[in-house]
Order: structure tokens, then sequence, then C-alpha cells
């Protein structure tokens, strides 16, 4: 699908794209108790969820998972390009024990598993370092130890594991990456019943008495960042519904503050996100090492500021869904805006002559989001731009709605 945008204004009021994170932990809950998601959208990530869990014997009917019989482990798991299913369900499939062959698309073949092999060495085996990889065994402990560098979700999915067997404890090797979502994970199972301690770097999951889920699935901050950069820098004014209220920890929901800093009106206010453009923008220098997903967002306005932004820490943005050091550095790049790069850190500098550009989305939906919102600014063509359906299939059709000029080819 190709994707030509002309210069908009972005503007008006749009519900906030379902997050990816809670949806899919919602519906991974479902191994511990009831869920029905009364809003779910169908993203290609949560259809692998889905698939996975009914997989794994989960009932589903319409929006209502359950467990209705003992959990197994099938021969064949197909996680597509799904990391954050496939990360959190190796350490489910840990506990119930047995032997699956896994496998997933081109860019999850290439994600490297190393810390989860690691941590189950000696109890559970693994035929490969990477997908397609057989896995058997069943790990009989209630400890583990685990690399904290290369991936929170193995760490989310040691508290479900936990969770179903009765308790255990997760200690993590620092440096400790993403630690945000950790926590979203662990106040997610704790409101439902669930007894989960964070401690430095160390996680006591205790027996829990959970409750059934029934509910919505939240707005995700990062995906709605997209809508707010374009009506941002295309001198609109929106409004975001469905966002949940600002937690005390830190996580994506830190874009909010991120454009207040760059010099636009940004607050969260009763579950809505408010955004006004600003006349003068300036960059800022921020560390991304807890919220990977937000550098893409961030570099979507960096090159509108009066001041060079740098996006630090981006070592781990190497194994995302494309190595987003180099994707946006050469997207950004192809729209004649003045970018420097290396293994530590992103610097984007104001760029007073960005010129419309074609990019084709390089199976990275995030990518292909902040490309728009340099094209609402100066136009631009996407091609595969059905990429973006891997997290908010409703992308395009949302941004229409705001005023965009597009044609879907």
């Amino acid at each position: 699908m190709l994707v030509d945008i002309e210069p908009s204004k972005i503007e008006g009021k749009i519900k906030a794209p379902q997050s990816k994170s809670y949806g899919i932990r919602l519906i991974l809950y479902s191994i511990l108790k009831e869920s029905k998601l009364d809003n779910l959208v169908y993203s290609e990530d949560v259809k692998v969820a889905i698939d996975v869990v009914k997989a794994l014997g989960i009932s589903v009917y319409g929006s209502l998972f359950k467990k209705e019989k003992e959990l197994k482990v099938p021969p064949y798991l197909y996680f597509g390009g799904s990391a954050t299913t496939l990360r959190m369900t190796i350490p489910i499939i840990s506990v119930i024990g047995g032997e699956v062959l896994i496998d997933g698309d081109e860019s999850l073949r290439k994600r490297p598993l190393n810390a989860i092999i690691n941590a189950l060495r000696g109890q559970v085996n693994f035929s490969s370092n990477s997908l397609p990889m057989k896995m058997s065994g069943k790990l009989k402990e209630n400890y583990v130890k685990i690399d904290g560098s290369e991936s929170s979700q193995y760490i989310s999915g040691f508290i479900y594991a936990f969770s179903l067997t009765g308790g255990g404890e997760i200690e993590i090797i620092p440096p400790i990456s993403s630690k945000s979502y950790i926590y979203l994970t662990a106040n997610l199972i704790n409101s439902l019943g669930g007894d989960v301690k964070i401690r430095d770097n160390k996680i006591y999951v205790n027996k829990g008495d959970f409750r059934p889920y029934v509910g919505k699935v939240p707005g995700d901050y990062a995906l709605a960042s997209f809508y707010a950069a374009s009506s941002i820098v295309t001198g609109g004014n929106l409004i975001i519904e469905d966002v949940y209220e600002i937690p005390d920890f830190d996580g994506d929901h830190n874009i909010v503050k991120f454009y207040e800093e760059m010099g636009a009106e940004s607050y969260v206010k009763e579950g809505k996100w408010f955004v006004k453009s600003s006349s003068k923008l300036k960059g800022i220098e921020v560390s991304i090492d807890d919220y990977p997903d937000l550098a893409p967002s961030i570099a979507s306005i960096a090159p509108f500021a009066d001041s060079k932004t740098v996006i630090r820490d981006v070592r781990r943005l190497k194994i995302k869904e494309s190595n987003r050091i180099v994707t946006i550095s050469d997207t950004l790049s192809r729209f004649n805006v003045k970018v420097s790069y290396d293994d530590e850190q992103i610097v984007i500098f104001p760029s007073s002559e960005i010129k419309r550009a074609t990019i084709s989305c390089p199976n990275d939906h995030r990518i292909a989001m902040m490309a728009s919102v340099l094209s609402f600014k100066v136009g631009g063509v996407i091609n595969n731009a059905e990429c973006v359906n891997k997290s908010n299939p409703n992308f395009w059709k949302d941004l229409i709605s705001l005023g965009a000029k597009i044609i879907i080819k």
C-alpha cells in the first residue's frame, strides 16, 4: 500500500489508539483469570497474542478469554512479528513444561534470545539461540536469575509465570532496561489481586487471589504521540481521549512531558491528552533507555526545533522491528534533515530546509508513523504503509478524520 501525503493541518478530537502493551498483557492475563475486553482492536500483534493463548488452552468467545481446562504446551507456536508476546510467553511455557517448536517472521528471527536461554539453562533446553527453535523441559524451581539488559519483557513474563505457579523470585542482573514496563506489569497484576513486590533488582511474586478483568483496553501514549506530533508541527490543536491517568513511575506517558519540554502545550487531565502547537519549539537531551519506543516520537518533531535534540542510550534500538538507530536517521535524512548517530546517541539538528521525500517502510510501524509527521508539514510518500497494522490498523483513517490530506493507493 502506498500513502501520498500533502501538507495538512492536523487538529480536532480523537480517541487514543489502543495500548498494545496493555492489550497483550490483558490477553495473557487469561492464563490466571478470565478477561473480558470490551473494545479490543485486532492489530497484528494482538492477533498473535490471541492465537497463542488459544493454543495454550484458553477458550475465546468473542471478547471473553477464559481458562476452562488445564494449560498445555502445543507442539508449535508462531509469533509473527510480536516480540512482546514471544518474550512474555517463553517464561510461561517454561513453568507449564513440554516441548514446542517456536517460530516467527523474518524480523523476529533476528531478535536475540540469549538472556532467557541463559536464565533457563540446565532445566529448559533450546535448540538454537534464535528462531526457529525447539524448546523443551520445565522450570521446577521458584527462582530465576536473568540479565536485565536485553529485554524487560522476559521479566514481565516471569511475573505471570510465577503468579501461575503460586509464587517465585526473580533476580535481575543490572543494568535493567525498560524498567517502566516491569512496573506496568506489576501494577496491572497487583490491581487484579496479585501480590508482586519490587525491591531494587529483585522481584518477589507471591500467591495471588485473582479477579476477572472486565473493561476496556486503555489508550497508548506512544502510538497517540504521532497524532500529537502531527498537530504540533502543523499548527493544530488536538484532544486525545481515552488515555490512562499518568502513574507515579516513568513510562511511555513521559512523552507528554517531553513534548512540553520541547515547547508545545501538552498535558493530561481527566483521561484526555491536550496538545497545542507552539510558534517556537526547542530541542531536548533525553535518555530513552527506559522507554525506547519514544525515540521515533521525539525524532518526529526534533527537526522543527530551534536547537539540537540529543536522544541518548539508543543501543537497544538496534533490536527493534528494524535497527532504529539507522532507520530513524536515514528517514530523517531523506527529508533533508541534518542528523548524526553512533551506537550511543542520535543527534538531530534544526533543519530549515526540510523537503518532501519518498520512503519505504522497513517493516517497522513506528518509522512509517514518524515519516507521516514530517510529511504533514512538507509532503511525502510512504510505501509499504500497511506496516502500521502491526500496532494501529486505524492509523491512516484516524488521521484523515483529523484533516490529513492523504491519498491511499
